[in-house]
C-alpha cells in the first residue's frame, strides 16, 4: 500500500511540475514569442499581373544550371524576365546555361552575362537592380537552386495584389534531403532587436527594386568592396527594417535550396558581424508603386 501511495505521490509531483513549467514557458513565450504577422493574404483572383525579374547568379553550377533554368521557364505565369549572371565560372556553366536557354526558346526574355572576374553575389545583385524599373519585383534565385513548382510566380502575384506589400520571404526545402527549411515568422521579442536576432527571412526572397534602392551602398560594402559573404543578411535586414509593416512571410514551400553549395563559415561570420553593427534603418512611412513608376 505504501508503494502505491509513494508512486501516486511521485506521479502527482511530476505532473504538477510539468504543468507549472509549461505554464511558465507559455507565459514567457506570450511575452517574448508572439509571432509577427502583417496579415497579407494571397488574393484568389488578382486583377493585376505584376512584372517579375528573376535574378540568378551562379558560379561553377554546371551540374544544376539546366534544372535551375527549367524551373523558371516552366512557370505558369509569363509576366517575367530573367537576368542570368555567370560569375566567372571555370566549368563551362555559362555555355551550359546558353544551351539550356536556346533549347527552351526563351532567348528573348533572358539577359545572360558572363563576368571576366568574380564579383560575388551581392555585387551582381546591385548591378542587376540597376537594370530594373522601380516597380519590378526582384526574385532572388541562387544559381545552384531551383523553384519548387510551376505556380511560384502565380502565388507571388496573388500576394503582391495588395499594394501595401513591398517584400516577401518564404519557406523552402533542402536538397537532397528535401527537409523543410528554417524560414519562419519572426517572434515579437526578436523583432524588437532585429540586428541581434537570428535571420528568419529565408528563401524565397522577393522585393520591389525601388525598395532595394533605398539601401545605402555604405551598408553593402567594406573598404569599397561588396561583402563576399552573408548575402542574405546584407540584403534582407535593411529592407525588413524599412518595411516593418509591409512584408510577409509566405509559408508555402516555393524554393529548393541545394546544400551541395560550399560555404566559408569564417568569412560568413566576419561579414555578418560587420553588417549587424550598422545603425538600424528607420521604417519608411510609405513606399508607393505610383511614385516608383
Amino acid at each position: 500500500m505504501r508503494k502505491v501511495f509513494l508512486w501516486l505521490l511521485c506521479f502527482g509531483v511530476l505532473v504538477g511540475g510539468s504543468f507549472a513549467l509549461g505554464r511558465a514557458w507559455s507565459e514567457k513565450k506570450g511575452a517574448f514569442g508572439a509571432e509577427v504577422d502583417n496579415g497579407f493574404l494571397p488574393a484568389p483572383f488578382p486583377l493585376e499581373r505584376h512584372s517579375f525579374v528573376i535574378f540568378i547568379c551562379g558560379y561553377n553550377n554546371g551540374a544544376f544550371v539546366e534544372k535551375t533554368l527549367r524551373s523558371v521557364f516552366s512557370q505558369a505565369y509569363d509576366a517575367y524576365r530573367v537576368i542570368y549572371v555567370d560569375d566567372a565560372s571555370t566549368d563551362g556553366s555559362f555555355e551550359a546555361a546558353n544551351d539550356a536557354i536556346y533549347l527552351s526558346g526563351q532567348m528573348l526574355r533572358v539577359t545572360a552575362v558572363q563576368n571576366e572576374a568574380r564579383l560575388g553575389q551581392l555585387a551582381n545583385l546591385v548591378r542587376a537592380v540597376e537594370a530594373c524599373r522601380d516597380d519590378e519585383i526582384v526574385v532572388v534565385l541562387n544559381g545552384e537552386d531551383w523553384l519548387a513548382h510551376e505556380w511560384v510566380l502565380s502565388t507571388l502575384n496573388q500576394y503582391y495584389a495588395d499594394p501595401d506589400l513591398w517584400m516577401t520571404y518564404g519557406q523552402y526545402c533542402e536538397f537532397p534531403s528535401y527537409k523543410k527549411g528554417s524560414a519562419r515568422r519572426y517572434l515579437r521579442g526578436e523583432w524588437e532587436r532585429l540586428r541581434e536576432a537570428p535571420l528568419a527571412a529565408g528563401h524565397l526572397k522577393t522585393f520591389y527594386a525601388g525598395l532595394f534602392r533605398q539601401v545605402s551602398m555604405e551598408h553593402l560594402t567594406q573598404h569599397g568592396a561588396f561583402f563576399p559573404a552573408a548575402f542574405d543578411l546584407a540584403v534582407m535586414l535593411p529592407m525588413l527594417e524599412m518595411g516593418k509593416e509591409h512584408f510577409q512571410f509566405v509559408p508555402d514551400v516555393l524554393y529548393v535550396a541545394n546544400r551541395h553549395a560550399p560555404v566559408d563559415p569564417e568569412m560568413q561570420a566576419r561579414c555578418e558581424k560587420i553588417i549587424r553593427s550598422f545603425k538600424p534603418y528607420a521604417s519608411l512611412e510609405r513606399f508607393s508603386i505610383a511614385e516608383a513608376e
